[in-house]
């Protein structure tokens, strides 16, 4: 989805995963970058010519490397900021971090409103065929259910699961 949105805004895209993930991401528009056949310090030089990248989006929790890959002056966003990080590597770069906490407005009612201009930006997107979710090709039923949880547990799910309640 990440991708997705960020080709949306006509953005040049860079995403570091594993090598079987190489097709869906450069089906989604992005260069893929594996991680395990170069360091950070070498797809960043690869790419930016050792500049480092403008915005860093951190879905997995892989803080260090992206504060490594960001550019002087550029941003961190992490939706999975956990432990604790050396905050050097952007302080050296006078770059920036924020952290993306989207439970807090539906569990407290502050920043609803700004949620809502988000939600309001992603459903004129998908309206607009410019994002869509990734959905696994198996249906599920409730009967099914326990198989769902199955392909979710043993990472065989290859985007969302639909379970189909009206069956």
């Amino acid at each position: 989805m990440v991708i997705q949105i960020a080709r949306a805004f006509d953005a040049e895209v860079y995403a570091v995963d594993k090598a079987a993930q190489r097709s869906l991401v450069e089906q989604l528009g992005a260069t893929a970058i594996d991680r395990h056949r170069s360091t950070v310090e070498e797809y960043v030089d690869d790419h930016t010519r050792g500049r480092g990248f403008d915005i860093v989006y951190d879905t997995v929790g892989a803080l260090d490397p992206s504060f490594n890959a960001v550019m002087r002056f550029g941003h961190v966003v992490s939706c999975l900021g956990w432990g604790t990080h050396s905050l050097a590597p952007l302080s050296f770069r006078a770059a920036s971090y924020s952290g993306v906490f989207t439970l807090l407005p539906m569990l407290t009612g502050q920043g609803r409103a700004h949620h809502g201009q988000i939600l309001r930006e992603a459903t004129r997107l998908s309206e607009a065929g410019k994002i869509a979710p990734r959905l696994d090709p198996r249906r599920y039923t409730l009967d099914s259910v326990a198989d769902a949880h199955r392909a979710i547990e043993d990472r065989s799910a290859a985007g969302k699961i639909v379970i189909d309640i009206a069956q």
